[in-house]
C-alpha cells in the first residue's frame, strides 16, 4: 500500500534565479509554501547589488516572482527569517520591505549571522526563509 503525501517541489520562476542542482524554489506541503533560500541575486545578470536597499528589492521581488510561479502573492506570506551578516544592515532592508508590505504584513525576525550564505553570487546582505500560505 502506498501513501500519497501532501508534498511537491514549486516550479522554478522564469522571473527568479535558476537554482543549482538539486535544489527547488520550495516545497509545498501541508496547505503550505516553504521557501528555499531567497537573496538579492539579479535573475538576469547573476550579480548581486553592493547596496544593501537595492539588493533588499531585489530578494524581495525574487520573492515575488517564486511566490507567482506557485500563483501565490506577498499576501500569503505569514513568516519571514531574515538571515544578514550586520544588524546595520536591517534599515535598508526594512525600509525596502515597508514598500512591499506596506499594510499587514508578516511575522518577521532578524538573525545576525557569521555570513548570509553568499554563495553562489558573491556579497549577500541577506537570506530569507520565507513561509507561505499556498492557494
Amino acid at each position: 500500500m502506498t501513501t500519497q503525501l501532501d508534498r511537491a517541489s514549486m516550479p522554478q520562476s522564469p522571473d527568479a534565479p535558476d537554482r543549482m542542482a538539486g535544489m527547488v524554489p520550495g516545497v509545498r506541503a501541508g496547505g503550505f509554501l516553504f521557501l528555499s533560500a531567497i537573496r538579492g541575486r539579479h535573475p538576469k545578470t547573476n550579480t548581486m547589488p553592493d547596496d544593501g536597499y537595492e539588493q533588499a528589492v531585489q530578494a524581495l521581488s525574487n520573492l515575488e516572482a517564486v511566490l507567482r510561479a506557485s500563483g501565490a502573492t506577498l499576501a500569503h506570506v505569514v513568516k519571514v527569517t531574515l538571515y544578514l551578516h550586520d544588524l546595520e544592515m536591517r534599515k535598508p532592508f526594512h525600509r525596502a520591505w515597508l514598500e512591499f508590505f506596506p499594510e499587514n504584513p508578516p511575522a518577521r525576525i532578524a538573525v545576525c549571522v557569521a555570513n548570509a550564505n553568499a554563495a553562489p553570487g558573491g556579497n549577500a546582505h541577506y537570506a530569507l526563509d520565507v513561509i507561505a500560505l499556498a492557494p
